[in-house]
């Protein structure tokens, strides 16, 4: 792969842009992950609307992940990155105009396919820009972008809403999207021509579909869906839990794991050179679904603190180790379709997640919801050890 700028330096003007474009606009699309639920309430719907609501996001994500995937690897990154940034920014414009149930479902609905657009373009583009050397170490610094949104953007979110309200809420979101948009037209334009010199990129679904039978993108992938999907539930409804339990200060749970997060990330370079990977996934996994336990039998606010400690330790960890794996596992002209696959994972889970969960927090409670999540967290352990089953038995033939 050819890219332009120094081969063997990570932080680049272009890395760091989108970096700081992903943190924008996950912040922006994140502030609504705790606050929707209770918009829902304000409007008059049920906890399973809400679930519905806050999900129909990664759903709609899911049937545009591929063919936007299909798009990057023929015709480039930076435009579509700038789609997808438009078509957040007009988004949230219209939630301050449209306040119904049924234009809350539409608008969410328009959200993920803006969200799929933008997400897989600049982890596209992040993957293209680290050198291959530096894949983890840069693939973990990325992640913060990523995953500290998913920290404080709920935080950010309930304190808005509970000082200034809903409207205030989606005119932060509108300034920190249209930051990101104008931030997308300082990066280098790239073409699939000077990204893969001398690569044939066409194939179109043919090749899509080749890169869903490789087992170092699928089995990652399914692992993250089963955490991210028992996640959803943490995410969409904590606020509420705390609410029904008479927990003070549920927004501390955000604050903590961003704080874990970012620690363990810059940690992270360390951690790989030093820890056995086997080793450091089990143990990730471990640890996150010992915190979806925990927040089952949460009844004060350091039973919370604790459960978000586990979880961030684990989720920072695990993250930037299975998009690794599946990088490695392909072409570089593969990059924007497996990335695809990837993202499409975690869209899925968090929209799917929401919704199930809403039903089964309706029906039996949030003590049952939760300890269905660790049950999901621990399936994804099973599915690993699957994978290295395989992986050593193909090593063998």
């Amino acid at each position: 792969m050819e890219y332009t700028g120094e081969k063997s330096k990570l932080w680049t003007k272009d890395f760091l842009l989108v970096n700081s474009i992903t943190f924008l606009a996950m912040t922006a699309i994140t502030t609504q992950m705790g606050t929707l639920p209770l918009y829902v309430t304000a409007l008059g719907g049920s906890k399973a609307v809400a679930g519905s609501i806050v999900g129909i996001l990664g759903i709609s994500a899911l049937f545009f992940r591929l063919p936007i995937g299909i798009l990057l690897d023929q015709y480039g990154r930076r435009l579509l990155l700038s789609i997808g940034l438009g078509i957040l920014f007009i988004d949230f414009a219209l939630l301050n105009v449209f306040q119904t149930l049924v234009m809350l479902f539409c608008l969410r609905l328009i959200q993920g396919v803006g969200n799929s657009i933008q997400a897989t373009s600049a982890a596209t583009m992040a993957a293209d820009l680290i050198p291959k050397e530096k894949l983890s170490v840069g693939l973990g610094y990325f992640s913060i972008a990523q995953a500290v949104p998913g920290a404080i953007g709920p935080l950010l979110g309930l304190a808005v809403v509970e000082k200034y309200g809903f409207e205030a809420l989606f005119r932060v979101a509108l300034l920190l999207t249209s930051v990101a948009f104008v931030l997308s037209f300082f990066l280098s334009a790239q073409t699939p021509s000077t990204l893969f010199a001398g690569v044939k990129t066409s194939g179109g679904t043919t090749k899509a579909l080749s890169v869903m039978k490789n087992r170092g993108v699928t089995f990652p992938s399914l692992i993250m869906f089963l955490i991210c999907f028992a996640n959803s539930g943490v995410i969409a409804f904590i606020a509420q839990f705390a609410i029904e339990k008479k927990i003070n200060g549920s927004g501390y749970y955000f604050t903590l794991m961003s704080i874990v997060t970012v620690l363990i990330r810059f940690l992270f370079p360390y951690m790989m050179n030093r820890i056995n990977q086997s080793f450091l996934i089990c143990s990730s996994i471990v640890s996150i679904s010992a915190s979806f336990g925990i927040l089952a039998y949460a009844d004060d606010l350091m039973h919370l603190l604790l459960a978000a400690m586990l979880y961030g330790i684990g989720f920072a960890s695990l993250l930037p180790v299975m998009n690794t794996i599946v990088l490695q596992s392909i072409l570089d002209q593969e990059r924007g379709r497996a990335t695809a696959v990837f993202s499409a994972s975690l869209d899925v889970a968090y929209g799917g997640g929401a919704m199930l969960w809403g039903v089964i927090a309706s029906l039996f409670g949030f003590h049952v919801m939760y300890l269905f999540c660790g049950g999901f967290g621990l399936a994804a352990l099973l599915v690993y050890l699957l994978f290295v089953g395989n992986e050593r038995k193909c090593h063998k033939i």
